[in-house]
């Protein structure tokens, strides 16, 4: 189970999506990042592919077409019983602009009746687009609706935000996360903490000590211990491992939060900072490579 499949749980009916876009605007990395939490690198997706997500006996269609000119021609036939398309831009290419805006005008007659979702892809990288010039460069204007979102198709960062964004466009309704972390923090084999995101709520001088305590107890217990779960002065503190690094979320403790979501979260992100950063197999540590991971794909989190 990747991290989204919290976008898993919230198609009640079958649905069919379309994902299109100019080559090497990172359409297929982010089908594969649905469906395995990480990076993975894609060659060039050659006329289409089909990813189906079954969720309780119900099928979900994730409909990857090809970018390149030979392709492009398939678009509209598959976008015609899409319940939602979603339209992919590379933000760091802004020399594609015009090559976008010319794909994306000849697709205008059928996106009169469907939601359409754009994503401004590559936002990991220092040299991007803004949102607004994106839209500019585009003509966004002349559709008569739209959504556009920042996300990285790498680092995770906005993804769960803009497939919330579809959910609402294809049922009208809000997704409502089941995990709100007080902080999750990063930590070495030894229970020195890398880096900590904090939600906009967070009490600090409660969390900081409440975290800290319990960290010591896990250290003192070793990193081989089965200990994944504290309880303190109201909060639920949930520990996992990965091969080189522990994780820890802070949630408040009441009868509403889902325990094993945030476990499979933290596990998530552990496992997308291992699949990131080989160097640790060597037991090299960079921690301001995994502090910005850890940003990027908390953004899922916090949400």
């Amino acid at each position: 189970m990747g991290i989204f499949d919290i976008i898993k749980k919230v198609f009640t009916k079958d649905k069919k999506i379309v994902i299109c876009g100019l080559d090497f605007a990172g359409k297929s990395t982010l089908v594969s990042f649905l469906e395995n939490g990480t990076f993975i690198e894609h060659t060039p997706t050659m006329g289409k592919e089909q990813t189906s997500i079954v969720v309780k006996g119900l099928r979900v269609n994730i409909v990857d077409m090809g970018g390149q000119k030979d392709f492009r021609s398939l678009w509209l036939g598959e976008m015609e019983d899409a319940e939602c398309v979603i339209f992919m831009v590379d933000a760091s290419a802004t020399h594609r602009f015009k090559e976008a805006k010319e794909e994306l005008i000849k697709l205008s007659p059928l996106l009169e009746k469907k939601p359409l979702i754009i994503l401004a892809n590559k936002y990991d990288l220092k040299n991007v687009a803004q949102i607004s010039e994106i839209m500019d460069a585009l003509e966004l204007s002349k559709f008569k609706s739209f959504e556009i979102i920042p996300i990285s198709s790498k680092t995770g960062y906005g993804i769960v935000h803009a497939f919330s964004k579809i959910y609402f466009k294809l049922s009208g309704k809000k997704l409502v996360h089941k995990v709100a972390p007080k902080a999750l923090t990063v930590f070495d084999q030894g229970g020195i903490p890398i880096t900590t995101q904090e939600g906009t709520t967070t009490d600090l001088e409660i969390l900081r000590g409440g975290l800290y305590a319990a960290i010591s107890s896990f250290v003192k217990e070793s990193f081989d211990s089965e200990l994944n779960q504290l309880k303190l002065d109201g909060y639920v503190i949930i520990l996992k491992r990965s091969p080189h690094l522990m994780g820890s979320i802070i949630i408040e403790e009441n009868n509403s939060i889902d325990i094993a979501e945030a476990e499979n979260r933290l596990g998530e992100l552990l496992n997308h900072l291992e699949n990131m950063c080989p160097e640790l197999k060597d037991e090299e540590l960079n921690n301001e490579k995994i502090d910005y991971l850890t940003q990027q794909f908390a953004t899922n989190l916090f949400n």
